[in-house]
């Protein structure tokens, strides 16, 4: 799954730069109802402001397994936290861990990939217009996944029945 991550974020790196190339000097960065544009920037910060979101997330998508490893306990919320942070339930959890959140960080870069396509269409669009439906679209379909999601991070993280 972490190569999966790596693919993603590196095909939103590529997007942003073709982003970069093919923008007008000046575009849209945020659309009011209807899909209008309310607020515009240079097509340089509109890429500044996809890496400044995009870096910090992958890194810590990707190094999420690692994040337990020196910490104390009083740092870290997850379900059932006595066991899964117990010494000989560690490395468990640290793989199962990491799974999930790289899981969960390749669903937010196809969600990015998405919003950055949609920005693209959007400013090379005449007038300059977001497709209001397609986005409500992927807005509801990330929205699911993030429960779904959530649903087997907590059941993922139950405490086996054997030691229960």
């Amino acid at each position: 799954m972490r190569k999966v991550l790596i693919a993603v974020f590196v095909a939103n790196l590529i997007l942003t730069a073709v982003a970069l190339a093919i923008l007008p000097e000046q575009v849209a960065i945020h659309f009011g109802g209807g899909g209008k544009p309310d607020s515009w920037a240079s097509r340089e910060f509109n890429a500044a402001i996809f890496l400044v979101l995009e870096v910090p997330f992958f890194l810590m998508f990707y190094f999420a397994h690692l994040l337990t490893r020196g910490s104390t306990s009083r740092f870290i919320n997850i379900p059932n936290k006595n066991y899964w942070l117990q010494k000989e339930n560690l490395p468990l959890f640290n793989e199962k861990f990491g799974f999930y959140m790289a899981e969960f960080g390749v669903a937010l870069f196809v969600f990015f990939f998405c919003i950055t396509g949609l920005t693209i269409q959007a400013n090379l669009s005449e007038p300059v217009r977001l497709n209001e439906a397609l986005f409500l679209m992927i807005f509801v379909a990330y929205m699911v996944y993030v429960v779904w999601w959530l649903v087997r991070l907590v059941r993922g993280l139950r405490v086996p029945e054997a030691t229960a």
